[in-house]
């Protein structure tokens, strides 16, 4: 059976911009809120917490949701630093910077249980990039960046060995560029099923082709947005479900099943009004 959860940030993105009172109890809140409230069986915690509010997300506050964890028995993923961070910089003092914070978020992790830690391999500027670059070979940008991606991934193996990596799946950058390097190092991957979408790739193809090294998934909506008379684009990060939908979900998920992929399955929504639709709909979808 697919294990299903959500991120952290579904619930604590808005109530950090506003600023809470005790912001260390609510983090302790929202992980118990998503097993009870929602019903779910995993968290995704947000690691850039580790530097963006370091007076809030320390040690001693992983330790207690290390305590909870135990308590309820629930699955913990995790992402790693991406918010102004890129491991595959170019410029070396950026680079090496970045793999540090993901290599201390990692080793911050070791009250947890962390069955899978979600890596971008790229940043914003990989995705911006990407879309006019039909072969990477032709690219300098792109054969620079996947260069550092190599000493990066070099980099981690040896300084967090055994850590359960999973490259994520990124709207702009194609997957397919790093899957040499990847495979090279045995990583993980999470499928963004969403980002694939975006990409206009097929996501129940991608399942197929890396079923054995996919440790998790992202899972959110996708609508069409009209930018002109004979201009769309593609947006994520929406509520799950509802007029406009591009993510088949009950597709996807008696494919899941079909294949015997387990989970987690991790609803990568930004609001819990977001949430609380995403949640119905994978409901609504297991009981059809």
């Amino acid at each position: 059976m697919v294990v299903f959860g959500a991120s952290i940030q579904a619930i604590l993105a808005e109530e950090f911009a506003r600023r809470p009172a005790d912001p260390r109890r609510r983090v302790l809140e929202a992980v118990e809120e998503l097993a009870t409230d929602f019903g779910l069986d995993a968290v995704e915690l947000y690691l850039d917490g580790l530097f963006l509010f370091p007076d809030v997300v320390d040690d001693g506050l992983l330790a207690d949701i290390g305590r909870l964890q135990q308590r309820i028995g629930l699955t913990l993923t995790a992402h790693l630093p991406y918010v102004w961070v890129d491991i595959s910089a170019a410029n070396e003092l950026t680079r090496r910077a970045s793999v540090e914070a993901v290599v201390r978020a990692i080793q911050a992790c070791s009250p947890l249980d962390v069955t899978s830690f979600v890596l971008h391999a790229t940043g914003p500027f990989g995705n911006e990039v990407a879309p006019g670059v039909a072969d990477p070979e032709q690219s300098l940008f792109t054969r620079l960046m996947l260069a550092a991606i190599d000493r990066s991934f070099t980099d981690l193996m040896r300084t967090v060995p055994g850590t359960p990596l999973a490259v994520e799946t990124m709207d702009g950058f194609p997957f397919a560029w790093q899957a040499p390097l990847v495979e090279r190092y045995d990583l993980g991957v999470c499928c963004d099923v969403s980002h694939l979408l975006v990409r206009d790739e097929d996501p129940i193809a991608f399942l197929d082709a890396w079923l054995p090294r996919i440790r998790q998934l992202h899972l959110h909506g996708v609508r069409e947005q009209a930018l002109g008379v004979n201009l769309r684009r593609r947006i994520d990060h929406r509520a799950l479900g509802g007029p406009g939908e591009l993510v088949d979900v009950p597709r996807l998920l008696d494919h899941l099943t079909v294949r015997g992929f387990t989970g987690p399955v991790i609803l990568e929504n930004l609001s819990r009004a977001d949430l609380v639709h995403s949640v119905a709909t994978i409901n609504q979808a297991l009981e059809a």
